[in-house]
């Protein structure tokens, strides 16, 4: 399914979306995961999906997502017993082939086999897997690597509050217990008694009720300052992102982080792709962004393609997309030692038609534009970080 000019040293291709072992006919992918169809079914207009995708899209939209024709979940999608058998006939390598395995066996039947391949990467034991940050005031996750940890650290937050509010209770009724009448003298969370009450009045046990309920209710009030906070300085950096964006006149920098274990998760799982955030030929001009995955027929390269992307604007455009697009694999250090490749689109492809859904299934660019130890090897990967450069000039 490859379009566009062929080049020496870099096959440039417009390419379907990469899925997990084999890059399927157009006849056998799902046209919303981009994999191959997994109990494939067809509407009653005529395109093909995998179930669980089309019944998934149904819940949110009321129509195709490929000719935006009205659809009922219930009346207008019928099973495609003769594609699945189409499929189930069609025969892919295992992805544990670069670590011996020499299976061949139906692309659907690939998950259940990487289940039980010898092959496949063992989990690490139990006692070398990370911890949670949190493990001493109660938290008992553990985690394969580091981003994993620090995505459960991100979506926690309010669980590791609570823990730490409980764990600080206990704590502060222990030395209640040990000392009340010196806590409760220096403590600046609770009302001290009146002048004019008698001390025979006050009963030590209400008094710590009360210290313990103050506390409670600043961690609570405290908590919910720390949330307004975040999500204040979320919708300014989001601001931020889509100002820096939408004026970026066409050229996009993609810091592209977490390099070595983005590529080794790909070695593992070829249909993981990453798509960078969507930026502008102009304020008001085309949305594109940039695609990273493995190359299907060579592992070892690393694939960046563009994709056309839909924006609120996009019926004031000209299209198809013509213009020139230059990618760029920037050295840290040395400028000169840059990876560069310019093309013309053309407006012929898929590519570069109005976009139907968020993103054009389609994308333009180079499926071997770099191989990937000659990137580390030469220092392109700084801090674990790789920077890729797209400039989009509309013609």
């Amino acid at each position: 399914m490859a379009e566009g000019p062929q080049n020496v040293a870099l096959s440039l291709a417009e390419e379907s979306s990469i899925n997990e072992f084999a890059a399927p006919e157009a006849r056998f992918e799902c046209p919303i995961c981009l994999s191959w169809l997994r109990d494939p079914v067809v509407t009653s207009c005529g395109h093909r999906f995998c179930r669980s995708c089309i019944q998934e899209w149904l819940l949110k939209e009321t129509a195709c997502p490929v000719d935006s024709m009205k659809l009922n979940k219930d009346s207008d999608i019928f099973p495609d017993n003769f594609t699945r058998r189409e499929i189930s006939q069609q025969k892919t390598k295992c992805p544990n082939i670069v670590r011996g395995c020499l299976i061949e066996l139906s692309p659907l039947d690939v998950e259940s086999h990487l289940l039980e391949c010898k092959y496949r990467i063992p989990e690490l034991p139990d006692s070398e897997k990370l911890r949670c940050t949190f493990v001493h005031v109660g938290c008992d996750q553990k985690f394969e690597d580091e981003p994993q940890r620090q995505q459960h650290l991100e979506q926690n937050i309010q669980q590791h509050l609570l823990l730490l509010s409980q764990a600080y209770s206990k704590f502060t009724i222990n030395s209640a217990e040990d000392n009340a009448s010196s806590t409760l003298a220096q403590a600046n969370f609770w009302d001290p008694p009146s002048k004019h009450e008698s001390s025979s009045e006050l009963n030590q046990g209400d008094n710590l009720q009360n210290l313990l309920r103050a506390l409670y209710e600043k961690i609570v009030f405290l908590e919910q300052k720390s949330r307004e906070q975040d999500i204040i300085i979320a919708n300014m950096s989001d601001q931020l992102t889509n100002f820096q964006h939408k004026y970026c006149n066409g050229t996009y920098i993609w810091y592209f982080n977490d390099f070595k274990n983005k590529i080794r998760a790909m070695k593992e799982n070829p249909r993981i792709i990453h798509y960078s955030p969507g930026f502008f030929t102009s304020p008001y001009g085309y949305k594109m962004c940039i695609r990273i995955n493995l190359s299907l027929k060579k592992p070892d390269h690393i694939a960046i393609l563009i994709h056309v992307m839909k924006s609120g604007h996009d019926n004031t455009l000209d299209w198809p997309f013509t213009g020139k697009l230059t990618i760029t694999i920037v050295h840290p250090n040395k400028s000169f030692k840059s990876i560069r490749e310019t093309m013309m689109t053309r407006p012929e492809l898929e590519a570069f038609k109005q976009p139907i859904s968020d993103l054009n299934p389609k994308g333009f660019g180079y499926t071997e534009f770099a191989l990937l130890d000659e990137l580390i090897d030469a220092d392109f990967v700084m801090n674990n970080q790789l920077i890729v450069k797209v400039s989009a000039q509309p013609v």
